[in-house]
């Protein structure tokens, strides 16, 4: 069954939508079909031959990542943790685009985060050294992990101010395209004024390794 449209632009687009859990359902999805050797199609097949081809392949693809959701699930949580930890950007303060008169975003644990407020209710800065509220996680070097933690497991214990649940519910998926057998992806969230995860593009490969290739 082929499962692949052409738009009015020439596009490819595939006809159902790919599920990835955190990352979002994705409805935008582009195949290369220039790029679909990994798909077995051969020149002297009909075009119609070549997109049942391409359609059974990415399908089959598609499930494979589906069912798989939760692996690349830890792996982007993972490299959202490290990404914290590198650049040890203010989470627990609102961007100029969010609205509201709550002190904190909602992905914040008000309680935990009085620990690092002074007597005035502020957050305590020290410019020359890392901050406080990062202190106890790169102590422990989310890198190594060397108790093997799982994501959700080092942020309760190391970063408590974290509500990670709520932080990645505000994920919304763009879009895919595809590689070979390299699936690309963006996803993007207004958390922070947009500016922690404005335009997030990723690469799943073949053994469903993930990396996130570039960050807003």
């Amino acid at each position: 069954m082929i499962k692949i449209r052409i738009n009015k632009d020439g596009e490819a687009c595939w006809n159902e939508s790919v599920n990835l859990g955190i990352l979002g359902e994705f409805d935008t999805i582009c195949i290369d079909l220039d790029a679909c050797a990994i798909a077995e199609i051969k020149d002297d097949m009909s075009e119609v031959g070549q997109l049942i081809k391409i359609s059974k392949y990415y399908g089959d693809r598609f499930k494979e990542l589906e069912a798989e959701f939760k692996y690349i699930n830890e792996q982007f949580l993972m490299w959202i943790i490290t990404h914290l930890c590198d650049i040890e950007y203010p989470f627990w303060e609102f961007g100029f685009r969010d609205k509201g008169s709550k002190k904190y975003p909602d992905y914040i644990v008000e309680e935990e985060m009085k620990r690092f407020e002074d007597e005035n209710g502020q957050v305590i800065h020290d410019l020359q050294n890392p901050s406080f509220v990062y202190k106890k996680i790169q102590k422990y070097n989310v890198y190594t992990n060397k108790d093997n933690l799982t994501s959700y497991e080092i942020v309760d214990k190391y970063l408590p101010i974290l509500d990670l649940k709520k932080l990645v519910d505000t994920i919304e998926a763009g879009s895919i395209d595809t590689y070979e057998d390299e699936i690309h992806f963006q996803v993007g969230s207004e958390v922070c004024g947009g500016l922690l995860l404005c335009a997030t593009y990723g690469t799943i490969y073949e053994d469903n390794k993930l990396e996130v290739t570039h960050n807003c």
